[in-house]
């Protein structure tokens, strides 16, 4: 069963001779349970399908369906309402808010949505991402890697039916972007 499926999707930015064709075509099908990435050159894409399949932004043309769930048509607010509950996002630069601790910048899409984690899962995760002793620290006494880690932990946290990443060790030494992908792939 596919988990993501996406139609002739088309995306331009810009008009006239500065057009950027960002997506021209594309068709994809990704099963569930399935670790898949998407390689290419600067430019060519790969953050806009992303943002397509997690429905943060519409095509010009054709549908993405995920988990059951075609995008094409649903408002903005039905799309926030996807996102919190169906996508987890870990983001090139992390994103993660400096005035919040880790245990508050990882439950915040949480509070946002009114939801609370599971607490089993929580110690899991932490235990998992080596976390539990600087849920109280900031973002700023982090290393990259261990602000990646929040952010793979704040996308975790919710259990979502899927989790994109944009360039997720773009940040980090080699051996903690193998060790990131290999969090990743345990998911």
């Amino acid at each position: 069963m596919d988990i993501v499926t996406v139609h002739h999707l088309h995306k331009t930015f810009g008009k006239g001779e500065s057009a950027v064709h960002a997506l021209n075509g594309i068709d994809l099908a990704i099963e569930k349970g399935k670790f898949t990435a998407i390689i290419g050159a600067s430019g060519s894409g790969k953050t806009t399908l992303l943002h397509m399949i997690g429905g943060m932004d519409i095509p010009d043309e054709g549908e993405v369906i995920v988990d059951g769930t075609n995008l094409s048509g649903l408002k903005e607010k039905e799309l926030a309402v996807f996102r919190r509950s169906k996508v987890g996002f870990v983001y090139q630069n992390f994103n993660l808010v400096p005035t919040l601790t880790v245990r508050e910048n990882i439950m915040f899409p949480l509070s946002l949505a009114g939801a609370t984690s599971d607490a089993v899962f929580f110690s899991e995760i932490m235990e998992l991402l080596q976390l539990q002793d600087r849920l109280n620290a900031y973002p700023q006494e982090l290393s990259g890697g261990g602000q990646q880690r929040v952010a793979i932990a704040r996308a975790l946290v919710s259990k979502p039916s899927i989790l994109l990443a944009d360039e997720p060790t773009g940040n980090l030494d080699s051996e903690s972007g193998q060790n990131v992908l290999g969090l990743l792939k345990c998911r």
